[in-house]
């Protein structure tokens, strides 16, 4: 889920039940919102459940752009060759030449500034975007604050101390859940926690929340085909994460065995970039689960999970420790189709401009 640095403050606007208050009240979209929670579930036991970093429409559209702006790069590149051989080699320098050549150098700056961007990501792995861990025994909240100039700080903070309220995006008819914790002296928000998750009810998303950390395991509900197990360091295999990334867009997959199907690889031709952009948001994004502070309150050996989840499975261990041939070919070729596509068009474009 996509949460804002606990420093920042948000408008408690309509406010739910507080822990432990009220009874839990029932799901409003029980089908949808058991399917989505279920696909969004990282690993869940007596111990802790954690979540994967939602990615919203804003975040695509952003990935979208850097990948517009690599594809303008490129084309520019190809053009401002072409220009500069053929005024250096072909034909006789105009100073006209030189206002295009300087035009053209301001354009490849601000388009190649998206491509750069992408490459600094991929090889930084440093994210924005944050897991938050509910440790059911403890009753506590682990997250990561994330800031630009500083590693992750982590937090830790008491699930009764929150209070609940839902948002309502300005312009949308969206509505997000938000996680305060607010000072007794003052009466101010000094950790606000923003799950931005527009695709479900934010009513549903507290329920699930509630029931987890007050409720028996037996009332948590939980779709087995979306909810299945996954390894908590997933920073090995790119490809991996990405194939988590297409399992959540529900595209009539086969979950997370990482099984390769026609579907699956028919997406990995035509969207990958998108899948493996956000596969390096889940595998960059500082992990609570791995803090030692959250380690030491971890009380379950292991055995015997009462949540109805799926267990680890074999093709799965073999891809996050990148060594799954099927999936890496999945992907491997999926991104060389991708590639071709990306240089041809660029290719087709100069031909029409010669």
């Amino acid at each position: 889920m996509i949460y804002n640095p606990p420093n920042s403050t948000h408008p408690i606007e309509k406010l739910l039940s507080r822990p432990y208050e009220e009874t839990i009240a029932a799901y409003r979209e029980k089908i949808p919102s058991i399917e989505k929670l279920s696909r969004d579930v990282h690993e869940v036991n007596p111990d802790y459940l954690l979540f994967h970093p939602i990615i919203n429409s804003h975040q695509l559209v952003g990935f979208l752009m850097t990948y517009c702006f690599s594809w303008l790069f490129g084309q520019g590149l190809f053009f401002f060759l072409v220009v500069i051989f053929s005024y250096m080699f072909i034909k006789d320098f105009e100073y006209v030449a030189l206002f295009l050549i300087i035009m053209l150098i301001l354009f490849l700056i601000v388009f190649g500034f998206g491509s750069y961007l992408v490459l600094r990501q991929l090889k930084n792995k440093k994210s924005y975007y944050n897991k938050i861990v509910l440790l059911k025994q403890t009753q506590q909240i682990a997250y990561y604050e994330h800031n630009r100039k500083q590693e992750p700080i982590f937090h830790l903070i008491n699930y009764k101390d929150i209070v609940v309220s839902v948002r309502r995006n300005k312009g949308v008819v969206f509505e997000a859940l938000n996680l305060h914790v607010i000072d007794p002296k003052t009466s101010q928000t000094i950790q606000s926690i923003n799950l931005e998750d527009m695709q479900l009810s934010p009513y549903d998303q507290w329920t699930f929340i509630r029931t987890y950390m007050e409720r028996p395991a037996d009332e948590l509900p939980l779709d087995p085909r979306y909810a299945h197990a996954c390894p908590t360091d997933i920073s090995t295999s790119l490809l991996a994460c990405a194939d988590i990334a297409q399992e959540k867009k529900n595209k009539e997959l086969t979950g997370l065995r990482h099984e390769v199907t026609f579907m699956g690889w028919l997406r990995a031709c035509t969207v990958s970039y998108l899948d493996l952009a956000e596969g390096n948001i889940y595998q960059s994004s500082a992990n609570p689960a791995l803090h030692p502070e959250v380690q030491r309150r971890l009380m379950w050996d292991g055995e015997n999970n009462p949540y109805n989840i799926l267990p680890v499975t074999a093709e799965r261990q073999a891809a996050f420790a990148n060594q799954n041939q099927k999936v890496q070919k999945k992907w491997y070729s999926g991104v060389a189709i991708n590639a071709a596509w990306f240089i041809g068009s660029i290719l087709y474009v100069m031909l029409v401009i010669a």
